[in-house]
């Protein structure tokens, strides 16, 4: 249940980091000294809390395990698209070559060349497929209130 909260909250926190109408909650942020993508994490957070409260969806959900696996693996993956773009890849590397030797010293250099923009894609698709998955398998609402 957690992941898949992750993985909404995610999924949104994209969709309303592209959304130009929200200026000037960022500049307002911005100005009280806060991250740029702070006002976009709490809206999300608080979006999918709502949702996950108002539909009851701990309880209707009838097989929890389906499309776990995808959101796991696509939080994972958005983990290492953040590494990518903060440079702790490229660190990390540097660290690994000078701990291992000299036949490692072209790792950092084959490193910074990744790109982020690749991986974010790639962990979003896997955030998609997975929580379509384990949100099509809900129970409907009429079979939820004969069960409780």
């Amino acid at each position: 249940m957690i992941s898949l909260f992750v993985a909404l909250t995610l999924l949104l926190l994209s969709f309303l980091s592209a959304l130009d109408h929200l200026g000037w909650l960022r500049d307002l942020a911005a100005h009280a000294g806060a991250q740029r993508w702070v006002p976009e994490l709490v809206l999300a957070s608080i979006a999918v809390a709502v949702f996950l409260r108002a539909s009851s969806l701990k309880r209707r959900l009838l097989y929890p395990r389906r499309g776990m696996r995808l959101l796991t693996v696509g939080i994972a993956v958005y983990a290492l698209g953040l590494a990518t773009a903060m440079g702790l890849l490229v660190k990390a590397a540097g660290l690994l070559a000078t701990e291992l030797g000299s036949e490692w010293s072209g790792v950092p250099n084959l490193v910074a060349h990744l790109y982020p923009q690749p991986v974010f894609m790639a962990a979003q698709l896997l955030l998609v497929f997975g929580a379509f998955r384990a949100l099509s398998n809900l129970v409907s609402p009429s079979e939820f209130a004969e069960d409780f």
